[in-house]
Formats: structure tokens, C-alpha cells, sequence
């Protein structure tokens, strides 16, 4: 009797660790985003949301906070630390706090078109996630949103006639576009997204820099009157989520999120693009002039940014990893046939 005792006692302890260990827990993973409900980044992000918990029999859900409820970029990464949040939405100009690298393709007046960034990315996204995986932060893949131009209320002078009274936004943590501003001898006014609006209404702005398609939706482009033809600096945008979050879930699990929010970064990128042209129309139609830049515009601001980058880059004060290869492959890039 003692072998089927043993047998019993077996069968016993395996139903009971299976009976008290039951499935496995589902995860929520809660996600605070600027985007307002009922914009395209809301609407797609809901759609991959659906995909998700689908596709993972409801092992993974996913509770978005829109519309800034949860602060700004600064206020998610401190509420992503504290486990109070496990991701959030972000422009690539967010993450440089995390890693120069996201910085590589909204380099101010470096490029000249969509299609040499294009070129670049194959080679490139995959430095760019996995310097802020490192840095702690995962990315499934980015999001361009086009490219910004400058907007104002007067057409742009000649580099020689810029002035002190010319107040152009910045964000407050972007030392590149700051410094790049100072040294063409304007203001650069460093304020958050939210406070934009009402400082182009009272004056303390009259310039910005802003995508099409964001300079409707925002309402900006009702206090300016002109914008100048000169791609400034790419603009992008992502989902991000902390590591430690997605360590609970099982790789089946994770790599299904991390698939379906990159084809959203591809369908948004293709939407958002689509959008700019669009809105460059209805720009237009609105009266504002889109005037060319002159070769003294040109010329003296592609200069002066590109000596602000290196001084920057030489005493330490900022850092961007891989970008001595980049320029290196945008030369070659432009000089092939």
C-alpha cells in the first residue's frame, strides 16, 4: 500500500498547487498621455489597447489618462518611478532627458527633406530604442509627425534684421533650440505646450515653431500671419513603457503589446504626415502666406545652428550618442547619385 500512498499524497499536492495558484493575474498597465480624447493618437492608441487584450485572452489590459490629467512629461517619468504609472505618451524631445540619442533626428536645420531621415532610420531607430531601453525606458517605435516651420506674425527678415523683439517659443528643456535662438539674436521664451496659446494672445509670444496639421489644431496659427518654407527640425512622437511593468507580464504577453504598438507608430506616422499636407492646404485657404526663405536665411541660419551644436557637443553640455556616424552617413547619403 505504500507505493499508492505515495502516489495519492502526489496527486493531492499536485491539485492543490494548481488550485491555489490559479491563472495568471492580469495586468493593467495605466498610461498618462497629453493627447486629448477623440484626437488620432487617442483613437489609435484605443484601437491597440482592444488588440492587446484580445490578443492576450485578457491577461493584459491597458487604462489611458488623456488630455494632461497626470501632468506633463517631467510629472509622468516621476509618476512612472514612484509605480504609480507604468507608461506614458511622449514627443521625442521628452525623451532626451533620458537619452541624447532621441534627439538625433530633430536636429535644428540638419535636414533637408523627409527622405534623407527615411534613409537614415533603418540604420537608426534601433540605436535610438535601444539607448533608451537603457536608459529605462522601453519603446516599441516611433511616430514622426513632420516637420516644424517657423510662424509669425510678421514675414522673416533678413538674418542681419532679427531682434530681441522677436519672441519665439521654446520648450523649457530644450537647450539646443534655446541656445541655437539666442545666437541668432532673438528671444527664445521657454513655456510649456499648455501655456503656448494664451502668451501668443497676449503678446509675451509672436513666434513659433510648429507642424501644420499642430499649428491648426492647436489654434495657434489664428495669431500668425506668415509661415516661412524652411523645414526646422523633426518632430516625433512615441509610447513608452517602464521596464519593471513589463517584466510581470510573460513574453508572449509582452512581445504582442510591443507588435501592436508598433504597427500604431507606423499607422499614426502615416496618418500625422497625411495631415500635415492637408493642413498645409487649409493653411493657405486661411491666409496665411507661406513665403520661400531667402539664401542669406539659408545660409546664415543653417550656420549658426550647426556652430551651436558643436560648441554645445564640445563643452559637454549636452550629449548625442551616435551623431558623429549619422552626419557621416547624411554626407554620403547626399553626395550618391
Amino acid at each position: 500500500m505504500k507505493p499508492l500512498n505515495q502516489i495519492q499524497t502526489m496527486l493531492v499536492c499536485l491539485t492543490l498547487y494548481f488550485f491555489l495558484a490559479g491563472p495568471v493575474a492580469a495586468q493593467q498597465l495605466k498610461i498618462a498621455t497629453l493627447a486629448p480624447d477623440g484626437s488620432s493618437w487617442m483613437i489609435a492608441l484605443n484601437e491597440a489597447a482592444d488588440a492587446v487584450e484580445e490578443q492576450t485572452e485578457g491577461r493584459v489590459s491597458i487604462r489611458y489618462y488623456p488630455g494632461g490629467v497626470m501632468g506633463d512629461a517631467n510629472a509622468i517619468f516621476r509618476r512612472m518611478r514612484l509605480g504609480q504609472l507604468n507608461g506614458g505618451v511622449f514627443t521625442l524631445g521628452d525623451l532626451v532627458s533620458i537619452s541624447g540619442a532621441a534627439n538625433l533626428y530633430s536636429l535644428p536645420f540638419v535636414f533637408d527633406s523627409l527622405d534623407e531621415i527615411q534613409a537614415l532610420r533603418p540604420d537608426y531607430d534601433p540605436l535610438i530604442l535601444a539607448a533608451l531601453e537603457e536608459g529605462g525606458l522601453i519603446v516599441p517605435g516611433i511616430a514622426l509627425g513632420g516637420f516644424a516651420y517657423l510662424f509669425g506674425r510678421d514675414a522673416f527678415p533678413e538674418p542681419a534684421a532679427l531682434d530681441t523683439d522677436w519672441r519665439v517659443w521654446v520648450q523649457p528643456d530644450d537647450l539646443l533650440s534655446r541656445e541655437t535662438l539666442r545666437r541668432l539674436g532673438v528671444s527664445p521664451v521657454p513655456l510649456p505646450l499648455a501655456e503656448v496659446y494664451t502668451a501668443l494672445q497676449t503678446g509675451a509670444l509672436n513666434t513659433f515653431a510648429s507642424t501644420t496639421s499642430g499649428a491648426i489644431i492647436l489654434q495657434w496659427h489664428t495669431r500668425a500671419r506668415h509661415m516661412l518654407d524652411l523645414p526646422v527640425l523633426m518632430t516625433g512622437g512615441t509610447i513608452g513603457f517602464d521596464p519593471r511593468s513589463l517584466s510581470r507580464l510573460s513574453e508572449s504577453d509582452r512581445n504582442i503589446l510591443l507588435e501592436r504598438f508598433a504597427e500604431t507608430m507606423q499607422k499614426l506616422e502615416e496618418s500625422n504626415l497625411a495631415e500635415n499636407e492637408r493642413a498645409r492646404q487649409a493653411l493657405v485657404s486661411q491666409g496665411i502666406q507661406i513665403d520661400s526663405p531667402t539664401s542669406s536665411q539659408l545660409e546664415t541660419w543653417r550656420r549658426e545652428a550647426d556652430q551651436t551644436l558643436q560648441d554645445l557637443l564640445d563643452s559637454g553640455r549636452i550629449e548625442i550618442p551616435h551623431f558623429d556616424a549619422m552626419m557621416q552617413d547624411l554626407e554620403a547619403l547626399r553626395a550618391s547619385p
